[in-house]
């Protein structure tokens, strides 16, 4: 298929050469996958993270995570929105729904890793973006196997943190977080709002889960 071939935008997925055909492009994980089928199959892991993130930081942190784990990289096979969606189909689609769509992929595989980006829950990125919080709340509500992974260039300072200062820093407020479309914004804040227990619910259990991240750490130490 000649769209494998072509000219790669800023996000990185695959376009058509005449764009304003209209032609939505594929996503990467199709390119990939077209001409290196091995290193595509179903994943069994469900990445929470944020665009924000430096790539390099990013593939340290899930290398971390794997050697950890006593983990092959090469047969550890991870479901991510930036390479799994098309995104061209998906920003141009106003039918898309985003939270119902990835509420059924997260279910369906049933283990949620949450690459954060400091232990200082109100300072991190991650907490500050809307679909992380609304991620981790739902794999909660689903059962799903959670678990949180640090960047590596923060562990130090979490090593000399009191544990008076963990328990004044992890603090998560949906509310506050933002997502960068407009209308899944509203609809996730919408489900949080009319969910039993509301936004108070789903900032007590992330804050909880992350203190427990944290602790782990400590522990393990």
């Amino acid at each position: 298929d000649n769209r494998f071939s072509k000219t790669v935008d800023l996000l990185g997925h695959a376009t058509m050469t005449d764009a304003t055909r209209g032609a939505p492009g594929v996503s990467l994980c199709a390119s990939i996958a077209a001409k290196y089928p091995s290193h595509v199959q179903d994943a069994t892991i469900f990445i929470s993270w944020t665009w924000r993130y430096g790539v390099k930081k990013l593939v340290e942190a899930l290398r971390n995570y794997c050697f950890d784990k006593g983990l092959e990289m090469s047969s550890t096979f991870v479901w991510m929105c930036f390479f799994c969606n098309n995104q061209f189909a998906w920003l141009s689609s106003a039918s898309n729904d985003g939270v119902e769509t990835f509420g059924q992929t997260l279910k369906r595989i049933g283990k949620v890793v949450c690459v954060v980006d400091t232990f200082h829950a109100s300072d991190a990125v991650y907490f500050s973006r809307l679909w992380p919080i609304f991620e981790v709340f739902t794999a909660f509500q689903s059962r799903a196997d959670i678990e949180f992974v640090l960047m590596s260039d923060v562990e130090h300072v979490l090593l000399d943190a009191s544990i008076r200062q963990l328990k004044e820093k992890i603090v998560v407020d949906v509310l506050a977080a933002k997502a960068t479309n407009r209308d899944d914004e509203q609809k996730i804040v919408s489900v949080i709002k009319s969910s039993p227990g509301g936004a108070a619910l789903v900032n007590a259990t992330v804050a909880k889960l992350f203190a427990k991240l944290v602790t782990g750490f400590l522990l393990e130490q």
